[in-house]
This record gives structure tokens, C-alpha cells and sequence, in this order.
């Protein structure tokens, strides 16, 4: 079933059958407006119907007339047997017939309700007279048509063997409506059924083969832009869907390459942005730490070389100091070198990835530092980096600025949430200045605030800092 149902769903194949029953449907249409408007023809022109008829029977009654004599045995078996319709529209009155008259306006042989009519009292005087001009020849190349009443008609058609008339052929009936449909449905619905059946056969096989180009067409120009579009995906915006055509698809295509050059132009764009924020924050952050660390050093040396010779024990005291003061450096290039390798997060969860990391800046920093897990984390990537890069700037405020000895951090997830608690008992900070202190701060709240999370800051001069981070799990 799932074989059969594939091609179903493919838009090539629901095009194709569209386009074969739109086409089945709009000839089948086409055939029953034909077969109706024949159909309306009959009723409405019944005698033009009969007329020709009569004519076709006139045509063939001319081998039965030799040398102006009639065969009346022969005429009355063919009569019998083409006058089955004729027959049956006139047997309803004695007034109806089909007739074969001479040259002279007898009747030599007739079917219907009157086996022998008298001409001359079922025809009136103007009918009589057109019938002896069509035996006389004056009208032998058609024939007549009269009605005698509503729902009376009268036709005739001469038989005419080369130019010479040899009689006429009379049909009179009041039932020449029916008789028409009756007489001439039997002969064309097997000729309908058979060109309704070819028709649609044709049809079918048109419709299936040009719907299946034009699909052909459409799904392989969709087939390139869906490659375009899956390479796009995959953050190559190189990648150009190519179709050169005029059409709405083609403007498409061409408004969707457009699209990927200003992303491809937007990510780069965002990418130097990106470089030199952190150009600027390195700078900031050598500025105001191991510049200043590596100043207080030159003048420490500077001082050393000048009690050398005067009091070797205050020389010996300062290069305690300094020594001191270069392990200070040494941790903040350490901090800020660690802060520009990625986060190593493939093949390992938040938690696992926090407490390497908490490990080894605290063999870095000689703080105390722990962490608690409580439950298991499954969140997306995105939040796994962003709580990672927090607790990595919380952790680095702490080292540069709060003299704390010890540091706790809580990591807490669920099926809805996940929190993140980190907290020092260093000398703290009064909230309302926290400009000075606010680019690292401000950094966390951003990365937070872009996943719809909530970051709360509290501190307070002597009472630690504590740092609350809770965001919503989003699927991974």
C-alpha cells in the first residue's frame, strides 16, 4: 500500500491525472451538448429529418421502375422492408401512409393505416397540384414538405431515374415527431456509444501524455530549487537554483537567489560585527586587566633596581610581591585564552561540560569551586551553549573582581524547565553601580533574553554575588 500510495503524492503524478481527467471530463461534456443538440434537431425540424429520409427511399426505389413499368412485387417486398420506422408513425390513423405512386399519381403500392389511400380525399387541392408538378418533372431535383394541421405532415420526394420521373414517394402521418426519434435513435446510438467510447479512449491517452510532460517539466524545475533550497539550509549560500524562464516560477527562483546573496551578505556582515565585538572585548579586558597587572610589574622592577644596593631584604620583599603579581597574570591570560577555545559540548551534556570546565578554573584560580547536577538535561544545542557561556563569564567576574574564595554553582533541569544558579560569598557589589561592572552582565542578559529566558543579578557590598538563570526546555 505505501508502494501505491508514493505516486500519489508526487506532484508529477497529481498533475498527470489532473490533467487527464480534466480533459475525459470536458470531452464527455462535449459529447452529451452533441448528442443533446442532435436530439433538440430532431424534435425541432422533425420534417427536414423525414424529408431526407424519404429522399434516400425515392433514390432507392429507382431499380424497381424499368422502362417506366413498376415491378410491384419487388417494390412491395423493398417497402416492406425499409418502411419498418414508416410504418410505425402511421399506423396510429387511416390518414397516415407511406406510398409509391406512378407517373400519373397512382398509387401502386402503400403501408400504414390506409393499405389504399384515395390521394385526392387525404391531400388537399394545393398538395395535389404540387404533386403533379413533381411528376412532371418541375421540381424533380428536391422535395416537398406541407402540413395539414398542427400535428400533420405531408412529404414527398419524386424518383427520378436518370432525367426522367418515374413516380413519387408520399409519407403522411400526425406522429412524425416520435417517429423521428424513434426511427433514427435506433440507427445512431450505436454509432454515439462507439464515439463516445473512442473519444474518451483518445482523450484519455492525450490528456495522460501532455499532463505528464508538463509535469515532467515542473517537477524537474522544483527538483532544482528544492536542492538549492536543502543547500541553503545547510548554510551554503552559494548555491544558486538556475532556471532561466520568464514565468512565475522563474521570477521565484530568481527572488530566491536574490534572498540567499543578502543572507550570504547579512551572516558575513554579521560575522565581522561579531569579530570585532570580540576584538573590542579582549581589548577592554587586557586593558583593564593584565596591562594594568603588567604596569604595576615594570614598577615593581623599576623599584627592586633601585634597593639592590641600599636594603637587600625590602628587594627581596618586592620580588615576593611581584612574583605574586606575575601569577596574577598569568591566570588572567589563562582565563581569557580559555574563553577564546571553543565549547567542547560534541559528545558530552551541559553538566558533563560544566564540571570539566568548573575543574580546571578552579586548578586555574585556586578558588573553591563545586557544582550540583539535579536531574537530566536534554535541550537544545543553542541553550546548552548560551548556559555554558554564562557560567563561563560568571565565573570569570568572579576571578577578576570579587575576591571570593569560594563558589557554588547548581545546575537544576526538568521536563520544562531548566535552571542555572551560580554564587560566590566574594565582597559583592552595589546594584545601582553596576556600570562599571556591567559589560560582562550585560552580555549574560543578552544571550538569555534571546531564548525567551529570565537571568536575575542580585548582590549587595560584603554579601556575595548570585546569579539566577531559568529558561524554558525547547525541543532539541
Amino acid at each position: 500500500m505505501e508502494l501505491l500510495r508514493r505516486p500519489g503524492q508526487r506532484l508529477q503524478w497529481k498533475l498527470t491525472l489532473s490533467s487527464l481527467l480534466t480533459t475525459v471530463v470536458t470531452v464527455c461534456l462535449i459529447e452529451v451538448i452533441t448528442v443533446v443538440v442532435i436530439l433538440i434537431y430532431f424534435f425541432a425540424f422533425p420534417d427536414r429529418v423525414w424529408l431526407n429520409n424519404v429522399q434516400s427511399l425515392a433514390t432507392q426505389a429507382v431499380p424497381f421502375f424499368v422502362n417506366g413499368r413498376p415491378d410491384h412485387a419487388e417494390l412491395a417486398k423493398w417497402l416492406q422492408i425499409t418502411s419498418n420506422g414508416a410504418t410505425d408513425l402511421s399506423s396510429h390513423s387511416r390518414a397516415s401512409f407511406l406510398a409509391v405512386v406512378d407517373q400519373q399519381g397512382n398509387v401502386l403500392i402503400a403501408h400504414g393505416g390506409d393499405a389504399q389511400p384515395q390521394l385526392h380525399s387525404v391531400l388537399s387541392q394545393d398538395e395535389q397540384q404540387q404533386l403533379q408538378r413533381l411528376l412532371q418533372g418541375k421540381n424533380a431535383g428536391q422535395g416537398l414538405a406541407f402540413q395539414d394541421g398542427p400535428h400533420t405532415s405531408v412529404l414527398m420526394a419524386p424518383i427520378v431515374d436518370g432525367q426522367r420521373v418515374e413516380g413519387a414517394i408520399i409519407l403522411r402521418s400526425d406522429q412524425l415527431t416520435n417517429a423521428v426519434f424513434s426511427a433514427n435513435f435506433n440507427n445512431l446510438l450505436p454509432l454515439l456509444i462507439l464515439n463516445v467510447i473512442v473519444i474518451t479512449i483518445l482523450a484519455a491517452l492525450t490528456g495522460a501524455v501532455a499532463g505528464f510532460l508538463t509535469a515532467r517539466g515542473f517537477t524537474r524545475r522544483f527538483r532544482r530549487l528544492s536542492l538549492a533550497a536543502n543547500q541553503w539550509s545547510q548554510g551554503d549560500f552559494l548555491a544558486r537554483a538556475v532556471d532561466p524562464s520568464e514565468d512565475e516560477l522563474g521570477q521565484l527562483t530568481r527572488q530566491l537567489n536574490t534572498m540567499a546573496e543578502q543572507l550570504q551578505q547579512f551572516l558575513r556582515t554579521r560575522q565581522q560585527l561579531a569579530t570585532l565585538e570580540e576584538r573590542n572585548r579582549l581589548a577592554r579586558d587586557l586593558h583593564d586587566s593584565v596591562k594594568q597587572q603588567v604596569f604595576v610589574v615594570a614598577m615593581q622592577v623599576g623599584a627592586i633596581r633601585l634597593l639592590m644596593g641600599k636594603d637587600v631584604a625590602a628587594a627581596r620583599q618586592r620580588l615576593d610581591d611581584m612574583e605574586q603579581l606575575v601569577r596574577d597574570v598569568q591566570k588572567e591570560l589563562s582565563a581569557l585564552i580559555r574563553e577564546l577555545r571553543p565549547v567542547a559540548l560534541e559528545g558530552r551534556s551541559l553538566a558533563q561540560a560544566l564540571q570539566t570546565y568548573i575543574k580546571q578554573w578552579q586548578e586555574q584560580t585556586w578558588i573553591a569551586a563545586s557544582i550540583e547536577v539535579e536531574g537530566t538535561c536534554v535541550i537544545s544545542p543553542a541553550l546548552e551553549e548560551a548556559l555554558f557561556r554564562v557560567c563561563q563569564e560568571a565565573l570569570s567576574n568572579v576571578a577578576r573582581h570579587s575576591n571570593a574564595t569560594q563558589v557554588q554553582v547548581q545546575l537544576r533541569c526538568s521536563e520544562e524547565v531548566v535552571v542555572l544558579r551560580i554564587s560566590d560569598n566574594g565582597r559583592g557589589f552595589h546594584m545601582e553601580r553596576r556600570e562599571k561592572h556591567g559589560v560582562g552582565l550585560l552580555s549574560m542578559q543578552e544571550r538569555i533574553r534571546e531564548l525567551d529566558g529570565q537571568i536575575t543579578i542580585e548582590s549587595a557590598s560584603g554579601k556575595g554575588t548570585q546569579i539566577y538563570i531559568e529558561c524554558a526546555v525547547t525541543p532539541v
